[in-house]
């Protein structure tokens, strides 16, 4: 083309030109020269790569520019929808849960851009899902022909109230006999059994659905008790019973009188007598009076106060039994099937029935059972003796505050699974106080209550109707999904020393306390620090297996707030509280206990 110029060139006319005078092809030789000059001059040759690398790099960083837009778009986004669907879900929102999420979503601006909603509720569970789309416009993608990115948003959460066993373990020592306190936790008590059964029952106070919460109350003093069925259940033996062996028969009729015969010289041959008569035509209160073996320990006990002379040396063989239109019959101590005297005149010693009933130490007023140190170790029902605690006090009395014992009476035993609020705050009201400290044995029984191992217990309580017949499958499994387990302990002091009668049978043991009689008049069965370890022990079985543990320190000394607190799941688990504060702390655990998640 150059060429082809150059040779047009030539028939220009020559008046054009003001150049010298040259020939033709001296201008065209000079002419190309500068044009391959030119095409060889690399002079500015990165001006184009430099531009082209700018505008990838402009483009590259303009991604990155608008996905850090988008992600925070997306985030805020999600962070309103997230609440939105929690306040949704929410089985304390008395609002429809329709009209919540769209409110919520309103006021993010977001309302028109939902695409889709999801709302499941029932009296235990609600579920809400929501799905927002929208678009991000871009700043510097669009250059790469991206216009917009699309903002796809969803969110989901569900409150469940899960099948909930709880487990109130409440001390009911004497020292909560002082500056209300008994008054004040009965308070919150109730408060705290209100709130958790809340969500058992509808509108209309039926009972519905099956993700239902019940609560075992366990008051403890120096220990606790199960109650009667459960006692005869784990085997247990009254105190002065024989209750594992059947000498004596229930008499068909009124017992009339009663010949005891003894061997006093060591040869097994019977060498002297005493006679019980004036026995009542009525039943008498503390054991079956037509029933020698509810009572023989007793007799055999009062004999030897009577006639101490006669102590260590009497041998008891068995007894004559006669009244009624029943054949007289002798009985073997031994459980023999042998021929025995019959006779009633000439005993060697005779008293009367209401003179020895008036020195009975009570053994049907409460039902505890002996434990032992290693029915600490698991989370297991006990199951280490059949012994009952004898009945006695310890510590100074105070019949206004307190009923006489050790181990709780029958009436304050153990309410196993329970879902009546009007039961238990009848329960709740009835508390009265008891001697002792054992907040191991609280723990003990309040985690046995939760262990699935007890199952079998529950099904047969359920008969006797110290189970509800519907939670007879309980205790549940272990902490799952579909149910949750928890612990609320209160107390107002530590544990203290497991200390017994020497002699569980002595008359002294019904009204005169053990701590202002002679020292040998008692035994410690076990120490204060070995029942610290133990409790503490409790607690720690109880955490492993994923139950969760609120402890309250009533007004105790730091040490014991200090022990109580190593017991809590948490120090966010753990109460230090006096006064009223007690309700206060009640009604925020039976908040925490409802469970709200978001899932999603």
């Amino acid at each position: 083309m150059l060429l082809n110029f150059l040779n047009k060139a030539q028939f220009q006319p020559k008046a054009l030109s003001t150049a010298p005078d040259i020939s033709r092809a001296s201008w065209v030789k000079n002419t190309k020269r500068h044009f391959c000059a030119f095409k060889r001059n690399e002079d500015g040759a990165m001006a184009y790569m430099s531009l082209t690398i700018f505008m990838i790099v402009m483009l590259v960083g303009g991604i990155g520019i608008d996905a850090m837009r988008y992600e925070m778009e997306r985030t805020k986004v999600q962070d309103a929808m997230d609440n939105a669907v929690l306040a949704a879900a929410s089985l304390t929102q008395e609002m429809p849960a329709k009209q919540v999420l769209d409110s919520y979503l309103g006021a993010s601006g977001l309302e028109e851009y939902i695409s889709a909603t999801a709302i499941y509720e029932d009296p235990f569970e609600r579920s809400v899902s929501a799905s927002v789309s929208t678009y991000q416009p871009t700043l510097f993608m669009k250059m790469s022909g991206i216009e917009q990115m699309a903002l796809n948003v969803t969110s989901a959460a569900h409150e469940r109230t899960p099948s909930t066993e709880i487990s109130v373990v409440l001390d009911i020592s004497g020292s909560m006999g002082t500056n209300q306190r008994l008054e004040r936790m009965q308070e919150a008590a109730k408060k705290f059994v209100t709130a958790s059964l809340s969500r058992n029952t509808d509108e209309t106070g039926s009972l519905i659905n099956s993700h239902r919460t019940t609560i075992n109350l366990v008051p403890f003093a120096g220990q606790v008790n199960p109650g009667t069925t459960a006692f005869d259940e784990m085997d247990g033996e009254r105190f002065g019973t024989t209750t594992s062996e059947n000498y004596f028969p229930e008499w068909g009729q009124d017992i009339s009188n009663i010949v005891f015969w003894f061997d006093t010289t060591g040869d097994g041959e019977i060498d002297y007598s005493i006679k019980i008569e004036g026995y009542p035509d009525n039943d008498v209160e503390l054991f079956n009076k037509d029933d020698l073996d509810t009572y023989y320990l007793y007799v055999l006990d009062y004999v030897a106060e009577q006639f101490p002379f006669l102590d260590g040396k009497l041998s008891f063989l068995g007894a004559t039994i006669k009244g009624g239109k029943e054949p007289t019959s002798y009985f073997s101590a031994t459980g023999e099937d042998v021929d025995g005297p019959t006779k009633f005149n000439q005993t060697d010693q005779t008293l009367y029935f209401n003179d020895f009933y008036q020195q009975v130490v009570p053994n049907n007023e409460s039902s505890c059972i002996e434990l032992t140190y290693d029915d600490f170790l698991t989370t297991a029902w006990p199951e280490g003796t059949t012994e009952q605690t004898p009945h006695f006090v310890h510590w100074d009395f105070d019949e206004v505050t307190q009923n006489w014992g050790w181990c709780p009476e029958d009436d304050m035993a153990i309410q196993y699974a329970q879902d009546d609020e009007t039961t238990l705050h009848d329960f709740i009201d009835r508390i009265r106080l008891f001697d002792g400290t054992g907040t191991n044995y609280g723990m003990k029984y309040g985690l046995a209550m939760l262990d699935p191992n007890s199952q079998p217990l529950f099904s047969d309580l359920s008969l006797s109707g110290d189970v509800p017949a519907d939670y007879a499958n309980r205790p549940l499994q272990w902490v799952t999904e579909n149910n949750s387990k928890f612990i609320v302990l209160l107390t107002d002091g530590r544990t203290g020393s497991q200390v017994r009668p020497a002699d569980e049978l002595e008359t002294e043991n019904k009204d005169t306390e053990l701590n202002s009689r002679p020292a040998d008049d008692s035994t410690v069965q076990s120490s204060q620090s070995e029942n610290i370890e133990l409790f503490l022990k409790q607690c720690d079985l109880a955490k492993a297996k994923g139950v969760v543990v609120f402890t309250v320190a009533l007004e105790t000394s730091d040490v014991a707030a200090e022990e109580i607190k190593t017991c809590a799941s948490s120090v966010s688990h753990f109460f230090e509280v006096s006064g009223t504060e007690v309700i206060d702390a009640f009604v925020s655990i039976a908040s925490s206990i409802q469970m709200l998640r978001l899932v999603h």
